[in-house]
């Protein structure tokens, strides 16, 4: 076939396909449902004096009923739960006063405010939370501060909260 005719018969393949592919995602009279945001999961990770600290963030409403317990941490307000999970080197926990923490929190654009962190010790793993309460749609940033035998470490997260 010559170029031409090659290119004349690509346009008319074309022409006919477009409107074929724009019904392809078509079922009927039924509307498109809207993407749920994702909700408040944020992490970040440091080391300090030979241990690695990971922050996670969770909208204290998805907690389920047992870590809501065990933490308790009421979930009929709005806000974010901050997990600070602290491991050494082998995975395992260590002993809360090798550590020290210092967090704030603020639903961005106010200035952040000292957050509470609350020792939480399971199978032998001693892990930190705190709960900041704010009215989404918020972003929170979160900041804490660690030292550990001399040695200091930053981090810090935002993590978003949607209205449900």
């Amino acid at each position: 076939m010559k170029p031409a005719m090659q290119k004349k018969y690509a346009s008319v393949l074309l022409a006919l396909a477009l409107p074929l592919l724009g019904l392809a995602g078509c079922n009927g009279p039924e509307s498109a449902v809207p993407a749920k945001p994702m909700q408040a999961n944020a992490t970040a990770t440091t080391t300090v004096g030979g241990v690695t600290l990971q922050t996670s963030t969770m909208d204290v409403a998805d907690l389920n009923d047992m870590v809501a317990t065990r933490y308790a941490i009421e979930r009929s307000s709005s806000g974010l739960m901050l997990l600070v999970t602290v491991r050494d080197a082998s995975g395992n926990g260590i002993e809360p006063g090798d550590l020290r923490l210092d967090a704030v929190a603020g639903a961005l654009p106010d200035a952040p405010r000292p957050l509470a962190l609350h020792p939480i010790t399971t199978n032998g793993m001693t892990d930190y939370i705190g709960v900041f309460n704010a009215r989404p749609p918020a972003s929170v940033q979160f900041r804490i501060s660690a030292v550990r035998n001399g040695a200091r470490a930053e981090i810090s997260t935002t993590a978003e909260l949607y209205a449900r």
